[in-house]
């Protein structure tokens, strides 16, 4: 009896796996939608960076409130990452990676416990290399020698899905909008969220910026931007240091005042940050204990300088990352089910947390995690643990 109701299990499963992978798909954005069905917005103007077809997603909510969704999944900075394919995607044909964004939980999902769950919701996957910001046809020599073009249109594709979703999605002056992203994703909402209120929404009386797990430092964000991507000049030209986010979200401060309220979220020792990082610094995509103690330290250097722009701060450390045991910590929370938990026993979630902001009540939490001390790990309980 156990056994087939194991085998039962797994055909369902596979089942499952199909229709998500081969399957399901989402109407294309028309005149007048219904509430609460996905569609996807796309056009022979918008490209992934090997030049086939972008896509994003559109839900209309039952409420005049927006949520402006960045996916993250990398960055490409020059013709090396270009020819490595180190951290570049296109969208897939079957909207696979969409549904598991928009559907399996995190701030975009209809999830009765999702406080977001009744607003319009504008999906952006991650295609491009360039966090959501570049306009460039970058040229680069592939490993066997062919020349290639890797299309940093990122900022290109959301011009293009923004207009769209406004001329058919029946969006009029909303009262709230919520610009967030995870990952590169955040990037793009710290570097795009300007944009936002200025060009689409500026009559919203609720402004918010939500940046989740996005902390990466590069002498050369400027010129990555402006010449790697040839992000606009008003999008690059804010890159003044090594910290893209802290430069665009002082910026957005610059130009909005009090009247946006700026949030950032990540865990004390983010693991994929810390890999990265490295990757950054050495070339070498390794991670280790003693580069999760260095992202932590750079965490706690930053948290002042966000509190001085006035942002409000969620740091977390409850929640481990899935690679090893090694004192590392969960990369990104908005998009995983994760998001409505308390992992460590606040009070209160992150999208809670998120949706009192939006609304006029923010507060701190988990800062004094940045001065934990963590017991280092053993040889021998790391191999247990693996």
């Amino acid at each position: 009896m156990i056994k087939t109701l194991i085998i039962t299990g797994m055909i369902f499963a596979v089942i499952l796996f199909c229709i998500d992978l081969f399957v399901l798909q989402y109407p294309k954005l028309k005149n007048n939608p219904k509430e609460r069905k996905w569609y996807k917005i796309t056009g022979n103007d918008m490209l992934c960076s090997d030049g086939s077809r972008y896509k994003a997603f559109f839900r209309k909510g039952t409420e005049n409130k927006v949520l402006i969704y960045f996916a993250g999944g990398g960055v490409s900075i020059s013709a090396e990452t270009a020819r490595e394919d180190m951290f570049i995607r296109k969208v897939a044909p079957i909207d696979t990676f969409a549904n598991r964004m928009m559907n399996r939980g995190g701030l975009a999902a209809p999830a009765a416990c999702n406080p977001f769950r009744d607003w319009t919701v504008i999906a952006l996957p991650y295609a491009t290399g360039d966090f959501h910001a570049g306009t460039n046809d970058f040229a680069y020599t592939d490993k066997n020698g062919n020349h290639k073009i890797l299309y940093h249109h990122g900022f290109c594709n959301f011009t293009a899905v923004m207009r769209k979703a406004l001329n058919l999605g029946g969006i009029s002056d909303p009262e709230a909008v919520l610009v967030t992203g995870y990952s590169a994703g955040a990037g793009g909402a710290s570097l795009l969220a300007s944009d936002v209120f200025t060009t689409y929404f500026p009559n919203a009386k609720s402004k918010t910026v939500l940046v989740d797990s996005m902390l990466l430092r590069m002498k050369d964000w400027h010129r990555i931007s402006a010449d790697v991507w040839k992000s606009p000049p008003e999008i690059a030209d804010r890159l003044r240091t090594d910290n893209l986010v802290l430069d665009s979200l002082k910026a957005l401060r610059e130009d909005f005042g009090d009247a946006v309220t700026i949030l950032f979220d990540c865990s004390v020792r983010d693991g994929e940050l810390a890999k990265a990082q490295n990757l950054f610094d050495t070339g070498k995509p390794e991670v280790d204990e003693a580069k999760g103690d260095l992202f932590q330290h750079t965490l706690k250097d930053t948290i002042p300088d966000l509190k001085r722009i006035g942002a409000y701060l969620y740091i977390w450390d409850g929640l481990k990352w899935y690679d090893d045991p090694r004192n590392l910590t969960m990369h990104t929370i908005i998009v995983t089910p994760d998001v409505y938990s308390d992992p460590d026993a606040f009070g209160i979630s992150v999208a809670e947390w998120a949706y009192n902001a939006a609304n006029g009540e923010m507060q701190d939490y988990g800062l004094e995690l940045a001065d934990k001390v963590y017991e280092k790990t053993s040889a021998a309980a790391l191999r247990r643990e693996i």
